[in-house]
């Protein structure tokens, strides 16, 4: 008969009956009931400190200090309760000191925290000569939990830093009075700045686009002067030819006109006597050449024509007077005047439209460096606005928090935990497993009598004893492992690792377990349970086993818990492969010298003797 078959023997003996079948049941949920529960409940109890009830008793009569001969007024104790309003640790009740020391009495609180009478005073004592501290009173009660004022003080520094930051408010009062009028001033002007800067674009522009049209008008300016220029000195030229001669054509009229007037009588004579010659040639003589009267008509016709032309100019000559031409005199200097006058009044223009040209480049210059300097104006006084500190904690409590605490801890985690259950998983993993083996043979039998009175080897015999224990041991801790993963979100490192290893684990602990009922029956669980108390304080899972007295240090080394625990942490958290090689290859030992144990004490029992009869203790 197999080792294999001895334990399906003793797995069948709970055929037949619910209950039978229940209490093997119970055995593997035993780890989960055990581990499951408890690791659920702990898993992170410090992320829901803001749930925890805590009083806030403010008590400061707020004091004033002189800044630059003004009185101003300052309360710390209302800056701190600003201050943790901003940031909930705790559950902040602000309320009466009666009602927080009668709630500290109840239970209603885990712990007040009272700012006395004289907490502004003593802040404002800072600014003199004689200093004083201020305190805050902090109040616990351990008759209302005692790790609830451990978790209390674990972020002791945290309230130590807002308290800090609220006296930092209270002390920038007291030195340099309220600075939020300054930094909303400043941010004002720099706003300002930015508007005066946009201004000086927008005029930039202008004048970019006023300079290229001066530009223009310089240029066409400049052709317009020299073709004044070229007009007044063709003017020049003109009159001082044309104006002698109208001069003395004004000066020799009165003789122009009596020649005028005899040119035109002589025409006419000369027009009457070639009527009558043609007359007397022609009309009256009818053997006259028709061809040589042909052309002295013509010639007539001429002589006619240059006479009507030499009336008409005798007529105009006799219809303008001296007077008139000694006025065209005049006019022609006057236009000559004129030209020259319209041609430095052309180069003054042009000249002007070039300075005026220059001068819009000069503006133009001249904004972009007030553009520039509104821009760095603007900036400047941006950064000066947010270099002066806010003393308004519910506007800015980071940095009011940076002022009151300016020193931060850098901190940095190799392998993080992330939350208190999962850091603790590892210890609560072992403790189950181990529980598991404690309970399982009060149920399971640890030698199948019949098989020990046989022919069978003691080796089969202790390994079908052990066997059911681990069969349901596997399942037991395969049970766990899914809960915790699915249920809490355990999500370690190396999932293969860490189920591989607690098979490992729950194998060599049934086997201890196994051991110890088989070689000491009912004594056996009592020695389960030193062990169990042993291992719980020297395995280093809940404090560093260097904070621990030397006894536990001693044994630290010496129980498999310890090496479980270590394991456990890096498949879990992440860390030193090392420590799961040391595992595996101390479980091992375990599980062989407790199998092998085992062995020994079957064939010591198949040797009867007298206190062989003996019915031992049973539980």
């Amino acid at each position: 008969m197999s080792p294999f078959q001895l334990a399906a023997a003793e797995l069948r003996r709970f055929r037949g009956h619910p209950l039978r079948t229940a209490a093997l049941v119970a055995i593997v949920l035993i780890p989960l009931v055990y581990g499951g529960l408890y690791l659920w409940f702990a898993w992170d109890p410090y992320g829901e400190l803001d749930r925890m009830p805590v009083a806030v008793v403010n008590e400061d009569a707020g004091a004033t200090v002189d800044v630059d001969g003004e009185a101003t007024a300052i309360n710390g104790g209302d800056q701190l309760v600003d201050q943790l309003k901003e940031d909930r640790i705790f559950d902040w009740r602000f309320t009466s000191a009666d009602t927080a020391g009668q709630g500290l009495r109840d239970g209603d609180y885990y712990m007040v925290i009272t700012v006395p009478e004289d907490f502004s005073t003593r802040l404002a004592s800072l600014s003199g000569t004689d200093p004083e501290q201020a305190t805050v009173e902090f109040d616990l009660n351990d008759a209302n939990g005692y790790v609830a004022g451990v978790m209390a003080s674990t972020v002791e520094a945290e309230l130590r830093n807002q308290i800090n930051t609220a006296v930092y408010v209270t002390f920038a009062k007291s030195i340099f009075g309220d600075l939020t009028e300054l930094n909303q001033g400043l941010t004002d002007a720099s706003t300002g700045a930015g508007d005066l800067a946009d201004g000086a674009a927008t005029a930039q522009a202008g004048a970019a686009d006023l300079q290229t049209g001066l530009g223009d008008l310089a240029t066409g300016a400049e052709q317009v002067a020299d073709g004044a220029d070229q007009v007044s000195d063709g003017v020049d030229q003109a009159v001082d030819i044309a104006q002698p001669v109208v001069q003395t054509l004004a000066d020799n009229w009165t003789r122009i006109q009596t020649g005028a007037a005899a040119a035109a009588d002589l025409a006419d004579r000369a027009g009457t006597d070639l009527d009558a010659a043609y007359a007397g040639l022609c009309a009256d003589d009818p053997d006259a050449d028709p061809d040589a009267c042909a052309r002295l008509q013509a010639f007539i016709d001429e002589a006619d024509q240059a006479g009507a032309d030499i009336q008409d100019a005798d007529a105009t000559v006799q219809g303008t007077s001296a007077d008139t031409l000694d006025q065209a005199s005049e006019d022609l200097t006057a236009l000559q005047t004129g030209a020259a006058d319209v041609a430095t009044g052309a180069r003054q223009v042009a000249d002007a439209a070039a300075t005026a040209q220059t001068g819009a480049g000069d503006l133009a210059d001249g904004l972009t460096g007030l553009h520039d300097g509104a821009e760095t104006l603007a900036a400047s006084l941006a950064t000066a606005a947010e270099s002066v500190p806010s003393t308004n904690p519910a506007e800015d409590a980071g940095n009011a928090e940076a002022y009151g605490s300016p020193v931060a801890i850098a901190e940095d985690n190799l392998n993080p935990a992330g939350t208190y259950g999962r850091g603790l998983a590892p210890f609560f993993i072992a403790i189950a497993l181990w529980v598991f083996g404690l309970m399982a043979y009060l149920v399971l039998r640890t030698v199948n009598s019949r098989a020990l009175a046989g022919p069978l080897r003691s080796v089969p015999i202790a390994l079908g004893g052990w066997l059911p224990g681990a069969i349901l041991g596997v399942v037991s801790a395969l049970v766990l492992y899914l809960a915790v993963e699915l249920g809490l979100g355990l999500d370690p490192k190396d999932a293969l690792d860490t189920v591989g290893l607690s098979i490992l684990v729950i194998l060599a602990f049934s086997a201890m377990a196994h051991l110890c009922k088989l070689a000491f029956g009912t004594a056996g669980s009592l020695i389960l349970v030193v062990l169990l108390m042993l291992q719980l304080t020297s395995a280093g899972g809940l404090y560093p086993v260097e904070t621990t007295p030397g006894f536990f240090q001693f044994l630290h080394p010496l129980l498999p818990m310890t090496y479980v625990v270590d394991a456990l942490r890096v498949t879990i958290s992440g860390g030193d492969g090392g420590h799961v090689v040391r595992a595996l290859v101390v479980l091992a030992a375990y599980l062989i010298g407790a199998l092998a144990l085992s062995s020994l004490v079957v064939a010591a029992r198949r040797r009867w003797n007298p206190d062989s009869l003996n019915e031992p203790l049973r539980v």
